[in-house]
């Protein structure tokens, strides 16, 4: 990959920490009793939104379960701040705990929605990026290819191959394409890294070198490690 990297997709993990983000200024510093009134009151905003649409589905509505839900996801994302902050931020935190309640300082905040801000606008730069490089490469594709080629979020399901022509099988069940087989033909595996089964499709990227086409792709497996599939190829069709 040239554009989605790996480090690219992580900065795009790092983009919205700020969105959900509430001042206060009883966050600047700890306090057990602060962080305590916060936790039951996000707690009991989650039964109630979570009753109110269990009453509209006609489905029965569990607060014991709920609140182990919202318990594992408030671990989680003590986690998740861990990884997607800088040091220098997490070091002005008072209390992470009260910081994924979506409380913070003024200036945690400012210095939080600056750091996403920033990352935004190093993720949208490779977008338009590689919007403008395709836009002029792919004078040089078949129109099917730059048409079809895009399975955003489906999930590989299974492979074939046969001595020159490989073959991917899709579930598209969420994700956005209708196509259900891509086949690559007299294709060359230049780059994979385990197997592709149950992998997630992220973004791809398309080149040509002479009178032959690579694709490359990033996914993701199961266990959210990243990966990439780099295909060279003569022709492609589509099911």
């Amino acid at each position: 990959m040239k554009y989605f990297t790996k480090e690219w997709y992580e900065l795009c993990q790092k983009v919205s920490a700020h969105l959900l983000l509430e001042e206060d200024p009883e966050a600047e510093k700890f306090s057990e009793e602060y962080f305590s009134k916060l936790y039951n009151q996000r707690l009991q905003e989650w039964l109630d939104l979570h009753e109110e649409v269990a009453e509209i589905s006609g489905e029965p509505f569990d607060p014991e379960k709920e609140t182990q839900v919202f318990q594992e996801a408030f671990l989680l994302n003590q986690e998740r701040a861990k990884e997607i902050l800088p040091e220098e931020i997490l070091y002005q935190i008072a209390d992470l705990r009260v910081f994924v309640l979506n409380k913070a300082s003024q200036h945690v905040k400012r210095a939080v929605t600056e750091f996403c801000e920033n990352n935004y606008k190093q993720m949208d730069k490779t977008i338009q990026d590689y919007r403008a490089y395709i836009k002029e490469a792919s004078k040089s594709f078949p129109e099917d290819l730059i048409k079809n080629i895009s399975f955003h979020d489906s999930v590989i399901s299974a492979i074939k191959k046969t001595d020159r022509d490989f073959s991917i099988i899709f579930d598209n069940s969420e994700g956005f394409s209708d196509i259900n087989q891509v086949t690559f033909k007299d294709c060359e595996i230049l780059k994979q890294e385990s197997s592709l089964i149950k992998s997630w499709w992220l973004y791809e990227e398309l080149y040509k070198t002479g009178n032959r086409y690579e694709l490359h792709v990033l996914l993701i497996k199961e266990n959210n490690e990243l990966e990439e599939l780099i295909l060279s190829f003569d022709s492609i069709s589509f099911n």
